[in-house]
């Protein structure tokens, strides 16, 4: 966890939850705030509009920040892939707890936290197939390859096509070691597009030598041998 989560984490930490009373009351104040904006919209004016659209904006503010510890839970639960951050699903779940604070429907009587984590766990595992897979999923295609992997154990036991799915989407970083005991990365193993300084140092003395060799023949020998060897670049 880098210092800038840290600090996130810590700073959520001091915010005080909410009872089930002061749920109901915020997301009234929220509902009242989108029908004084729709009206705003339409032309009216006056205070007690612009007064009620505050309300619900800082209501609405209030109720995502007194819940940014239950994004962070959630986001926390999921497996991520290689090069993925603890920071980047801990964004992709507060934008599925805003979108739960929209929805949210007080009279239905149920918490919100209920409610709301259905959101967030969707819009954490979109994260997930979008942004840490190498290759597009479709979306039932990637449901069923999570449900398989929380439930069926190592990847020996997917079915084949869902295997070679998981080894075709998976990333993985070139600075990681083969293995625990080894000095060397991935990358290191890659062959590159650089010539060999030995192999480039052979190369052009063995042209070298053979050059001074074709010029040392006769005209005729010269000629015969550049032709079938291909000497002239033919």
């Amino acid at each position: 966890m880098d210092d800038a989560t840290g600090r996130y984490l810590d700073q959520i930490g001091r915010v005080p939850l909410l009872t089930a009373d002061e749920e109901k009351e915020l997301a009234r104040l929220i509902e009242a705030g989108r029908e004084a904006a729709a009206r705003k919209a339409a032309g009216a004016r006056g205070r007690a509009v612009d007064r009620a659209i505050a309300e619900g904006e800082a209501a609405r503010d209030r109720f995502i920040r007194a819940n940014l510890r239950l994004a962070v839970s959630i986001a926390r639960q999921v497996a991520r892939p290689a090069g993925m951050e603890l920071g980047d699903l801990i964004q992709e779940a507060n934008l599925g707890l805003e979108h739960a604070v929209e929805k949210f429907d007080w009279r239905k009587g149920f918490k919100f936290s209920t409610y709301a984590t259905w959101w967030i766990r969707q819009a954490v595992s979109r994260a997930v197939d979008q942004q840490g897979s190498a290759i597009r999923l479709p979306a039932d295609r990637a449901a069923e390859l999570r449900s398989w992997l929380k439930h069926a154990g190592p990847d020996e036991s997917l079915p084949n096509d869902l295997l070679r799915v998981l080894r075709a989407s998976r990333i993985d970083s070139l600075d990681r070691p083969p293995d625990h005991d080894s000095d060397i990365s991935l990358g290191d193993l890659v062959a590159g597009d650089a010539v060999d300084p030995a192999d480039e140092v052979a190369r052009t003395d063995g042209g070298d030598r053979v050059r001074a060799a074709v010029d040392a023949l006769e005209d005729r020998a010269r000629i015969a041998v550049i032709r079938r060897f291909g000497l002239d670049g033919g």
